[in-house]
């Protein structure tokens, strides 16, 4: 259906059509919004206009009859018509109407000499011109969405960009720009799952749809554009987002399932290299080749643990970025999707030196510091393990690169850190603590009581950065950035709720380890 125009009385009165005409009263109502022009010989309460009308009336039938003009007047106030234009009257208006329009701020307008009905009709164009133009623009859009094959979105936002007059940009769940002109969103609000959303509380209107790629999971993307005109043209802009956001979901979809296909191929060849012994070597070998991989050399296996705003499909969505991220940092080698993230390994011809171990730290940390500064939310700890022959010597490094992952997520408390097996030493002695179901469900069940008050997560990261601070209300102030007396009361509120005293070095070790364990659950 399409919308009503979004022209008042005054832009209707400011027509070359009504250039001979004359405000008598009623100037009180010119801002009201116009739905339409109908022209009238005769106006009652038997058949009243439609609301936000303008009454074009044949004057010349009523002759010295004017108190039909208080009549009409009274009729299309109380029907929520917005304006009456006389056509042709006979005699002049008395001062009686005047006062009237000017009461119901309902604006009456003298046109002397005119055919009514095709006044009518050329103000109606007039007023129906925005509409048509709406029409005409989604129409085109349709029309080049039938014949365009486009496969990336940074083109698509550039060709809908064109259509709509102004810059449209793909926002991920970060918040950030994905693909199309960068528009600073910062705080405004966003389009809920299903939903489309006009921010107004800056200058320019941000106009944003929601994009669900997979109907339950969380929103996607969002299409976003900013608007400084007219009530028509950001009526508009929200038909051709609405639409633009259907082709992308459409577009993004379809390249969904293809990463999840190429997805499930790596997963399945890093399942045999797994159980390197149970599938023949020579089987193992021609995959990796079709994959393009090797694992014929000394092999040091990574892994990344995702933490954070990620499900699944959203891990399928950032390989790429993080295959290139690691192949800028000089890390190149096969990268594959994980439950909790990313497995990988590189591959050398001669068995690399204990002293370029840092080296590959270093690489993989800062890969990853830029990866999780571009996704607010989200949280990145990698793990490296030691060299080995062959492919059954790779499953033994991913073991390691997995255990240090979980190391370096529980040993830091930046968004991103990364650990190297070989330099954890009686660190490990807490990976089956730190990865084990049983203890889990215990740390959950002594924190219970703090968990069900701390609805912002602040009690529970208060009591570890004073854990980790040695009991040191200073340094937990300092790096939790709070005044050292809000540490204090807060770590009193835990020991309170939970019935202990902190003086006590055994409960003081369990807490510590329970908090890192719900923390690298998170």
């Amino acid at each position: 259906m399409v919308s009503p125009p979004a022209s008042t009385v005054r832009q209707v009165l400011a027509s070359g059509s009504l250039r001979r005409a004359t405000l008598i009263g009623g100037a009180r109502g010119l801002d009201a919004a116009v739905s339409d022009i109908v022209p009238r010989s005769r106006v009652d309460a038997r058949t009243p206009p439609e609301q936000g009308s303008v009454i074009v009336l044949d004057a010349s039938v009523i002759g010295d009859r004017l108190y039909q003009v208080d009549v009409a007047l009274q009729v299309l106030s109380g029907a929520g018509a917005v304006a009456l234009v006389l056509v042709n009257p006979d005699p002049a208006i008395d001062v009686g109407a005047e006062r009237l329009a000017n009461r119901l701020g309902l604006p009456l307008v003298i046109v002397a000499e005119a055919d009514v009905i095709e006044l009518a009709h050329r103000l109606r164009s007039e007023v129906w011109v925005p509409d048509v133009e709406y029409v005409a623009e989604v129409h085109r859009l349709l029309a080049s969405l039938r014949q365009m094959r486009v496969a990336d979105p940074e083109t698509f936002l550039e060709f809908l960009g064109e259509a709509a007059q102004t810059p449209v940009c793909l926002i991920g769940q970060d918040r950030r720009p994905v693909a199309g002109t960068g528009i600073d969103i910062g705080d405004r609000r966003l389009a809920g799952a299903g939903d489309y959303l006009i921010d107004h509380s800056t200058r320019a209107a941000l106009h944003s749809t929601s994009i669900m790629l997979v109907p339950g999971e969380q929103v996607s993307y969002w299409l976003v554009a900013e608007s400084l005109r007219s009530g028509s043209s950001q009526r508009l802009l929200r038909s051709l987002l609405q639409l633009g956001s259907w082709y992308l979901a459409a577009l993004l979809g379809s390249g969904r399932v293809r990463a999840e296909r190429d997805a499930r191929r790596r997963i399945a060849v890093l399942n045999e290299i797994m159980h390197a012994g149970e599938v023949p070597e020579r089987d193992l070998q021609s995959q990796l080749v079709e994959l393009g991989w090797s694992a014929s050399g000394w092999n040091t296996g990574l892994h990344v643990k995702l933490r954070g705003h990620a499900d699944p499909g959203r891990i399928v969505d950032l390989h790429a970025e993080l295959s290139d991220r690691l192949a800028a940092a000089g890390i190149e080698g096969p990268l594959v999707e994980r439950n909790d993230g990313w497995s990988g390994w590189t591959t050398e011809v001669a068995e690399p030196p204990p002293e370029s171990y840092s080296h590959v730290v270093a690489d993989l940390a800062a890969a990853l510091a830029g990866f999780t500064a571009a996704h607010s939310g989200l949280r990145a700890h990698g793990g490296v393990g030691r060299p080995y022959l062959e492919p059954a010597g790779l499953r033994r490094s991913l073991i390691e690169a997995a255990e240090a992952s979980v190391i370096a997520n529980a040993c830091t408390h930046e968004p991103s850190g990364v650990a190297h097996i070989d330099r954890l030493g009686v660190q490990r002695v807490l990976l089956g603590w730190f990865s084990s179901d049983d203890f889990t469900s215990y740390a959950g069940s002594v924190l219970e009581p703090v968990l069900e008050m701390d609805t912002e997560g602040d009690l529970l990261e208060t009591l570890e950065a004073y854990l980790d601070a040695s009991c040191s209300t200073t340094g937990a102030a300092h790096r939790l950035g709070v005044h050292r007396n809000t540490v204090s009361n807060r770590v009193r509120r835990v020991a309170d709720v939970l019935g202990i005293h902190l003086d006590d070095p055994e409960i003081r070790l369990s807490l510590q380890l329970a908090c890192r364990v719900l923390r690298i659950n998170r």
